[in-house]
């Protein structure tokens, strides 16, 4: 754990022989300083160049480090202080997205801000409802993945309250699965091709209700290699079940299933618990990510509340 300029970083907890403990996201994470955090809730402009340089630095060098070159994941804590004010806490989490680059839509209504919580759906359930709005965990995958290329480069998530029980997210990292698969070209291959993925009521008028797109794909503008990727596996199965749609293939649905094997892998995933307060900024080209189903509270007001915003790297 790293800790920003005027703030130390909070101590990492230890086991009963003083061994230290860290988390996954301890491994990743900032600690801001509660001054920064209420830099970043202010009044002022939206625009994060009017944050300190040293703050911004700081963030630009760990995006590059953490995000694309490492495990595609950062975590800046400190949000915690914001508890008791939603609203200070909504233009902080904003601003501070804005710190990675430009928000983008998350669906057709333009909303920036996504409140993700359990709305008592299933995944793919419907015709607009998304996996953002069950308790249901598993099915690891992309944000987006119901729209058109390019899909969003990073997306956030700030936890507000966490559940009960559960809830923990789930990351399996592009590169691992394509590993995984090179004595399996044919797989490779399938998964490079296009696929219809529903695009859940997002689509314009006179729009088909799927956009064609390959699961794997060459991503030109990202450092470092050029894999992309955008993945639901539901939203595949309702696009293929659309009338005129052609039904997937055998081929097809076995290189789904063997991305499925792998993302169900235990060796593959890093598991960890975001913690309220804490905002984490994730490669949507490189990650794929889920969560363990979870039980929330009894009260409402203590569901399990995360916000979330989608990010395209400025150009």
């Amino acid at each position: 754990m790293r800790s920003s300029p005027g703030r130390a970083a909070r101590p990492a907890e230890a086991d009963d022989e003083g061994k230290i403990l860290l988390r996954p996201f301890d491994r990743v994470k900032i600690e801001l300083s509660e001054e920064s955090v209420h830099l970043l809730a202010g009044p002022g402009p939206r625009d994060p160049h009017h944050l300190p340089d040293e703050l911004r630095e700081v963030v630009a060098e760990a995006l590059i480090r953490d995000v694309h070159d490492g495990p595609g994941v950062l975590v800046l804590g400190g949000f915690e202080c914001l508890a008791d004010d939603e609203e200070a806490l909504r233009r902080a989490f904003l601003t501070g997205s804005r710190l990675f680059g430009d928000l983008m839509p998350q669906n057709a209504s333009g909303e920036l801000l996504r409140e993700v919580r359990d709305r008592g759906t299933r995944i793919g359930e419907g015709r607009t409802t998304r996996y953002s709005d069950s308790r249901f965990g598993g099915s690891l995958h992309t944000d987006g993945a119901e729209a058109p290329l390019p899909v969003p480069d990073y997306f956030t998530l700030l936890c507000v309250h966490q559940a009960a029980l559960g809830g923990a997210l789930q990351l399996v990292h592009a590169r691992d699965v394509v590993r995984e698969l090179k004595d399996r070209p044919e797989v490779l291959d399938v998964l490079r091709q296009p696929f219809h993925f529903d695009r859940r009521g997002d689509e314009g008028p006179g729009e088909p209700p799927t956009t064609l797109k390959p699961v794997l794909f060459a991503d030109g503008d990202a450092p470092g290699d050029s894999l992309g990727v955008t993945y639901l596996r539901q939203y595949i199965e309702v696009g293929h079940a659309r009338p005129g749609v052609p039904d997937l293939t055998a081929a097809q649905v076995a290189a789904l299933d063997a991305l499925d094997a792998l993302l169900a892998d235990p060796a593959l995933i890093s598991q960890d618990r975001q913690q309220p307060g804490e905002l984490a900024v994730f490669n949507n080209k490189r990650l794929l990510h889920g969560r363990t189903e979870f039980t929330d509270h009894g009260g409402g007001d203590r569901s399990r509340l995360l916000f979330r915003t989608w990010i395209r790297r400025p150009a």
